[in-house]
């Protein structure tokens, strides 16, 4: 600044014996020095006379555009990781999201945190909410683009379907205590006001900017500290709904919050503040945020604020404001998209219930393997979208194999025995709510999601069963929930087909070792033709294409249990006899 100065000056005692002419280039000067000093703020700033200590040659842009969840602290992982790689000695974080979950934000921070070898910054391009105003805080420093807002990081209760709901005060305060202790950490990291950063967060921290009377400084003090340095309350002008206007004394947060988040810290507190001595040197600028409000500011306050070094309107910018030789922009892949998209909570909540309806219809109807297809497609989404990103427990993969390896047991090896089927059920139904419930159980948001998990495979099941029962009255066919289904006789009635009329035990008896053919694909159940009728049939080993030569070995419930038969001739009885 002194270098205008003195720029400007020798132009204009140039210009007083130059005439015209110099008179005009110092008037053009003149202004642009003004311009300069006025913004010098700017990105306009040359690479000259950017610091030493911010200084880099490559500089690594990492977007984060979306709500910020579990997905997106994997993807910056990955992006860090490959920019360190690739040699960046300085990295941008580009945010513009609402926000979002407090863990995955906090594993966002502790990564930035964590880059103690490169320079790292917070470009709130245009809005940065709540998980994303704490991210910012996070980096080494924070730019800002024109218009751009950033703050009202208070935790929220949002249940999955239902959208926000009202969270309980302890839940809230437990919630609360993490946060507050993160941006007391990067206040102290960075130099921000410790009370400024709480008021993103809690609601009781109501809070004044005072100024030296020379404008040099500036502190943010509640109202407890501005009765101290200045011996009265301070006056009141933001308050919403019927709140009295009148400055509470009370304490900001209580003596054991404080002294949880204090235990936290790293780094000691800092913070100073004028006497009453010095009262005379200090004026009110005016309340900064109100008890019953939290603190969004935009891009004038978070620079007048001190959170923010400069206005950084572009990528150009951001090249300008590191002196950078080069800018790379680091993007979220296709897959973490793909992820993101499949693994939120309406598509996760469909794919359940896909899957267990067409579960359901394939092994109570089987023969088409239409529904069976659809259900494995739907539990291969769910299973490979986290997998898709590494997000997936070995447990719960492991879980929903076996209950397909017992299910499978059920319906080829062992089938009518029942056990091996419920545990197998039950093993796949255990794991897929481990895996769509993401959440920890200890909180609402998990229990919410639990609840509206188990409700949703409840619902599948009942709507399941009833179509299940539907489609065996309407086809005569009974699979593996035969006997949780009401069912007619075996040898319903087929259109065009004469039926084997007789159902008794005696005949029945009768049918042991007789060979037939399959009508259909025993998969392991379907249908088979003994002279004019048509009876259900399952396999005893494995599937048996249709057309082939079975030989009937017992009858249980409406079904026959058959084998492939190999040789006709050493049989004592055959379809012909």
């Amino acid at each position: 600044m002194g270098g205008h100065r003195f720029f400007l000056s020798c132009v204009f005692k140039e210009s007083k014996a130059g005439g015209y002419y110099n008179e005009t280039m110092s008037f053009l000067v003149g202004l642009f020095s003004l311009g300069m000093l006025l913004g010098g703020q700017s990105e306009t700033q040359s690479a000259a006379a950017v610091p030493a200590e911010r200084q880099s040659d490559s500089v690594a842009i990492i977007d984060i555009g979306t709500p910020i969840d579990s997905i997106t602290a994997i993807s910056v992982k990955r992006r860090l990781e490959e920019a360190e790689k690739d040699g960046a000695d300085a990295i941008v974080l580009e945010l513009n999201t609402p926000g979002g979950d407090v863990e995955s934000m906090l594993d966002i921070c502790r990564l930035i945190k964590e880059k103690q070898d490169v320079i790292t910054v917070g470009w709130v391009n245009h809005e940065a909410y709540s998980a994303g105003a704490i991210i910012a805080l996070a980096t080494d420093e924070i730019v800002v683009a024109n218009g751009a807002r950033m703050g009202d990081a208070a935790p929220i209760a949002a249940m999955p379907l239902m959208g926000l709901i009202e969270m309980p005060t302890a839940e809230r305060a437990k919630l609360e205590a993490p946060l507050l202790t993160e941006v007391v950490d990067s206040a102290r990291r960075n130099g921000y006001d410790e009370k400024l950063v709480q008021s993103f967060i809690g609601v009781n921290f109501a809070l004044w900017e005072i100024e030296s009377q020379d404008g040099s400084e500036r502190r943010f003090v509640d109202a407890n500290e501005y009765l101290a340095i200045f011996g009265k309350k301070p006056p009141v002008e933001r308050l919403r709904g019927d709140q009295p206007r009148s400055a509470s004394t009370a304490p900001t947060l209580d003596q054991e919050t404080n002294d949880l988040i204090e235990s936290m810290q790293e780094m000691r507190d800092d913070r100073s503040l004028p006497d009453a001595a010095e009262a005379n040197q200090w004026k009110l600028s005016g309340q900064v945020v109100g008890a019953e409000e939290l603190l969004i500011v935009d891009s004038d306050d978070a620079i007048r604020m001190g959170l923010a070094t400069q206005r950084v309107t572009s990528k150009d910018g951001i090249s300008r404001y590191f002196g950078a030789k080069q800018t790379q922009a680091y993007h979220e892949h296709w897959s973490e998209h793909l992820a993101r998209f499949l693994m939120s909570w309406p598509v996760r909540i469909v794919l359940v219930v896909v899957m267990i309806i067409a579960f359901l219809i394939e092994a109570a109807v089987p023969g088409s393997g239409i529904f069976g297809g659809l259900a494995l497609i739907a539990l291969g989404l769910l299973i490979g979208a986290p997998l898709l990103v590494g997000m997936a427990q070995w447990w719960e993969v492991a879980l929903i194999l076996l209950g397909l390896v017992l299910i499978a047991l059920e319906l080829l090896v062992t089938p009518g025995i029942g056990a091996l089927g419920l545990l197998g059920v039950s093993s796949l139904l255990a794991g897929t709510i481990s895996l769509v419930v993401t959440a920890d159980l200890d909180t609402t948001e998990g229990g919410d999601q639990l609840v509206v998990t188990i409700a949703a495979v409840c619902v599948s099941l009942v709507a399941g069963l009833s179509l299940a029962w539907w489609l065996s009255k309407k086809t005569g066919r009974i699979g593996l929930f035969g006997g949780l289904i009401l069912q007619d006789q075996s040898g319903a009635a087929v259109p065009g087909i004469a039926h084997h009329g007789n159902d008794t035990d005696e005949n029945a008896q009768d049918l042991i070792g007789l060979v037939i053919h399959t009508e259909t694909d025993l998969r392991p159940t379907g249908k088979v033709r003994v002279n004019t009728s048509i009876h259900d049939a399952r396999s005893l080993r494995g599937w048996i294409p249709k057309g082939a030569s079975v030989i009937v070995r017992k009858k249980f419930g409406g079904e026959l249990e058959v084998e492939l038969h190999e040789s006709v001739e050493d049989e004592t009885k055959s379809e012909e006899s």
